[in-house]
């Protein structure tokens, strides 16, 4: 079930202060109504009591679906301070781990950044894609087209609800407005054969070296690269 606390929160407009409960972590296997408000930006949303203002805090987060046996972690940062979210990632699943009984092992757990982050890796996980090969995919687009959109402009986004059997489906949003621009088409056979090449045999693909840790952003890569 759902866990939640009650937190201090400060209102970004009137700064003025007030507690609210907020979700620290929730299984959408048992309470499904709970990825409708994750997915349309209800969870974790605020009104603040003395201007009215309403806005979402920005917080961690456990995303588990129970019927699928997956979970998603948000840990928000900047894409330059990754490297922070990743070593407290690994706290969390020592953590996560030593509540386990004896015998029982944490089903796979996905480490994201960023809301938009979270619910695109929602899209990916219920689509039954892999994370690190959509990341590759992501890359190869990136660094064919840098005359046309910068990764440090651009965030490159799976739109679930847009992929069929024949294309995946990604979206252009830029990262300054949040306007969502063009559609990008991508060949699933093309995915499928990437799955092959690459998951196969992991230990020594590409994917493994752009992607070594818990973290996986075609995006982050390529910025970081740069810096």
């Amino acid at each position: 079930m759902a866990q939640t606390s009650t937190y201090p929160i400060h209102c970004p407009e009137c700064k003025s202060q007030q507690d609210e409960v907020l979700y620290d972590s929730l299984d959408v296997g048992k309470e499904p109504e709970l990825r409708k408000q994750l997915i349309e930006n209800r969870l974790n949303r605020v009104k603040c009591n003395s201007c009215n203002f309403e806005f979402y805090v920005d917080k961690n987060l456990l995303y588990h679906d129970s019927r699928e046996g997956w979970m998603i972690y948000l840990n928000p940062h900047r894409i330059d301070d990754a490297q922070k979210a990743i070593d407290e990632f690994d706290q969390v699943l020592e953590d996560m781990n030593n509540l386990l009984p004896s015998g029982q092992s944490l089903p796979p757990v996905d480490l994201v950044i960023s809301r938009i982050e979270l619910v695109e890796r929602i899209f990916v996980r219920e689509a039954g894609l892999d994370p690190k090969v959509i990341e590759y995919i992501k890359y190869l687009v990136y660094t064919q087209n840098l005359d046309k959109f910068m990764p440090e402009n651009y965030a490159m986004l799976l739109n679930g609800q847009e992929c069929n059997e024949e294309n995946l489906c990604f979206v252009l949003q830029d990262v300054e407005t949040k306007k969502l621009e063009s559609l990008l088409h991508y060949k699933r056979e093309t995915y499928d054969d990437l799955v092959d090449l690459l998951v196969q045999d992991a230990d020594l693909s590409l994917i493994k070296q752009l992607f070594p840790g818990p973290y996986a952003s075609a995006r982050a890569y390529l910025i970081q690269d740069e810096i």
